[in-house]
């Protein structure tokens, strides 16, 4: 089984951007949220500036500077959504000691 195939099997939505909010890749279940709350049918190679509020793309360019400084190693926050709630959690990759990009999952519910 190779990682795209593992990565389409869960049942938590995947998207991974690089270090300039380019999204590089989402998984079948990611495709499925962000086409729910964005009616977009394909977020690779869209920035997420262009899916957010210009308030929240402040937020995440101090997220993002936190895992670049490495300050932080996971961000995660709480959100209404039309079936209830869902948990954001966020954790960056590494090109070496370079921030990479950041992946996000999506859980469907609150955790914790």
């Amino acid at each position: 089984m190779d990682v795209k195939a593992i990565t389409d099997g869960l049942q938590v939505a995947m998207v991974v951007s690089d270090a300039d909010f380019n999204i590089i890749y989402a998984n079948k279940r990611g495709e499925e949220v962000f086409k729910a709350l964005l009616n977009v049918d394909d977020l690779v190679g869209r920035n997420m500036t262009g899916c957010h509020k210009p308030e929240t793309i402040e937020k995440l360019k101090k997220i993002y500077q936190d895992f670049a400084d490495k300050k932080t190693k996971l961000h995660y926050y709480v959100m209404d959504t039309p079936d209830g709630k869902a948990t954001v959690v966020s954790v960056p990759f590494f090109n070496g000691a370079k921030l990479g990009g950041v992946v996000e999952f999506v859980f469907e519910s609150a955790l914790g």
